[in-house]
């Protein structure tokens, strides 16, 4: 009888520290379940970018886009590629008008304006905060937005060329999909060297441009899958 009671005794005892065990095990199964384990492979994205200036009077540079980035994963919480893509800006003109301020003496001066179309061709690095399905990261491209040569109207064979060079910083949230599809947004500021305006001299022989980051300054957003 004693014996009895005692087995009972130790059963009563071990059966909180039984199902103690099973709850964790359970909760890290689960905590394994939501956090990503990758391994080092070649990844793509496809994006949607859209820019567009904080004045009004810039409205010429916004432009919306689609992107293919392509790299190395090299863990779950770093990305190295390079991108590129087809940009449409909302506002262009096909020639630009010149001022001549003395054509007498072969010199004058002109303003400036992108194409419809230009290519950003970029290198892209994202670096990611955590593990889980949803993941914040931060993303940094540099490059350029590549066009052709624009013509000036009322000047002596001017021309030009627009293409810039851009730095864009971001911040964005990754939310897994499944094992092979993710979703993601970010946001940040596109800084372009645009150019300001031009002048002319020799009867257009020479050109010279002005370029400038402070028009150049533009919110970005972004859009994409990564697969």
């Amino acid at each position: 009888m004693k014996k009895s009671v005692f087995i009972a005794l130790i059963v009563a005892l071990m059966l909180p520290v039984v199902a103690s065990a099973q709850l964790i095990t359970a909760a890290q199964t689960i905590t394994v379940k939501e956090k990503r384990v990758v391994e080092g492979h070649y990844e793509q994205s496809i994006e949607l970018p859209l820019a567009t200036n904080f004045g009004d009077s810039d409205a010429e540079t916004n432009y919306v886009g689609i992107n293919y980035i392509g790299g190395y994963r090299f863990s779950n919480l770093f990305f190295l590629g390079a991108g590129i893509g087809i940009n449409f800006n909302y506002f262009y003109d096909e020639y630009d008008s010149g001022w001549p301020s003395d054509y007498d003496d072969g010199s004058g001066a002109f303003g400036v304006s992108h194409n419809l179309i230009s290519i950003p061709l970029y290198l892209h690095a994202r670096l990611y905060f955590t593990n889980t399905r949803c993941q914040p990261f931060f993303a940094f491209s540099i490059g350029g937005h590549l066009t052709g040569s624009k013509e000036v109207e009322n000047a002596p064979d001017v021309s030009y060329n627009p293409s810039c060079f851009f730095v864009n910083p971001v911040f964005g949230l990754n939310f897994r999909i499944n094992n092979n599809y993710d979703f993601y947004v970010s946001t940040g500021l596109m800084a372009r060297n645009l150019l300001i305006e031009g002048e002319w001299s020799n009867y257009g022989q020479d050109v010279t441009l002005h370029r400038g980051f402070d028009l150049g300054l533009a919110w970005s957003l972004n859009l994409g899958v990564t697969f």
